[in-house]
């Protein structure tokens, strides 16, 4: 018998990586990428040129995972993979350097394996509309709701062509497109890389999901953008989400300072099969409800993206929990919620009636939206001083 695992054990297992990392942010080893301030190349595919580059991370701010370096007519990019990616304007010359990929910039035809990465250009469509136009292939199979309207009308008529589901791509259909450029992300087990890398199919790894801090997430849309020369434009939206992200925060450990709110407990966890995961307490969850002042519940859980706990410890650290969040929108009514855990009904959040699960737009909008998710969180936590009528990206569970 073939020890080769099929494609149903394959979604099996990548639905519960999906689903424990939504909780609090996806989790792979920190090993696989280290944090060092610069970074050499191991080459796997090569220019023809001799010197060794590395790339010194000047550019992100608050992203740990990439590294981005513009010198005098190209720009260096480390991506989620520790590669270094060249990029070089269409007729310059290429410099005297090693790479793992040169891509000439801007790009003109891209496949794009997530929503979060078309987030990303959907931010960066504010000031470039006209970029859509270069994005000609997803990764999607129809399996799934779509929250931008103008992809998802480009993907109908076909001026975006749906190559299959990201787990198990078309590759002919990518082939076919004949792309400058496609971007993915990786996660344990992955076939799609190796297959790319065999394709001779350029590619770079975007690992915003595995970022410790919620604008640090966001910060990828600098790396996006250098792919279009779009790096302006993105600050621009950067510095934007930035300001309104810290004035969110400021108002609330005002108003805690100032004793018009209290210190609010909250617990943040998700139920799937009978097991509890819940946000570690160096996840970027827990880091923007400290940015709030709120007090997280499981705080000392280690982790940067989620934990189990048990039903009973579950309960036992919610009976005074001012808010509850269940990550997920698999779970619609607090009577569901209550079936799957019924310890949780001594909660001080049941009671009072603070139980909120995610809406289904968070997966996408939630991202392509930081800064509004941040305020809507703020809403959870103190709903007197900050609007909690107009709620965009989690429902109240009854």
């Amino acid at each position: 018998m073939s020890s080769k695992p099929t494609l149903k054990t394959l979604a099996a297992a990548t639905t519960l990586f999906f689903i424990v990392g939504l909780v609090g942010g996806f989790y792979i080893s920190q090993a696989a990428f280290p944090a060092t301030l610069v970074r050499t190349t191991t080459l796997l595919q090569t220019t023809t040129v001799l010197q060794t580059v590395e790339v010194r991370e000047k550019g992100p701010e608050d992203a740990k995972l990439f590294g981005l370096e513009k010198r005098d007519g190209y720009v260096l990019l480390r991506d989620a993979m520790n590669r270094t990616v060249l990029l070089v304007p269409r007729g310059a010359a290429l410099p005297n350097l090693k790479a793992d990929l040169v891509v000439r910039t801007p790009v003109e035809r891209v496949v794009l394996m997530s929503t979060t990465h078309v987030a990303l250009v959907e931010r960066l469509r504010e000031y470039a509309p006209e970029m859509l136009d270069r994005v000609v292939g997803f990764m999607w199979g129809g399996g799934f709701k779509l929250y931008f309207p103008e992809f998802e009308k480009r993907l109908a008529d076909g001026r975006i062509k749906d190559v299959g589901g990201a787990f198990s791509p078309d590759y002919e259909k990518i082939i076919a497109l004949n792309p400058d450029l496609v971007m993915i992300y990786t996660y344990p087990g992955d076939p799609v890389i190796s297959k790319l890398a065999e394709l001779k199919l350029p590619y770079v790894v975007n690992g915003e999901y595995l970022e410790t801090e919620a604008l640090g997430r966001f910060e990828w849309i600098k790396f996006v953008a250098a792919f279009f020369q779009l790096d302006e434009e993105a600050q621009k939206v950067l510095d934007y989400v930035k300001t309104s992200y810290v004035l969110t925060s400021s108002k609330a450990k005002t108003l805690l300072d100032r004793g018009i709110e209290s210190r609010k407990k909250i617990a943040w966890f998700s139920v799937f099969r009978g097991t509890v995961y819940a946000a570690a307490g160096e996840s970027y969850v827990a880091k923007a409800l400290r940015e709030l002042g709120a007090d997280y519940v499981f705080s000392d859980l280690k982790g940067t993206g989620s934990g189990t706990v048990s039903k009973e410890e579950l309960a036992a650290r919610t009976v005074d929990a001012d808010v509850i969040v269940v990550s997920t929108d698999l779970i619609t009514s607090l009577e569901s919620l209550l079936k799957e855990v019924p310890e949780l009904s001594r909660s001080k959040a049941v009671r009072e009636g603070r139980v909120y699960r995610y809406n289904s737009n968070i997966f996408q909008l939630g991202y392509y939206d930081t800064e509004g998710w941040f305020a809507d969180i703020a809403s959870l936590l103190y709903p007197k001083s900050f609007d909690d009528t107009d709620l965009k990206y989690f429902v109240q569970l009854r």
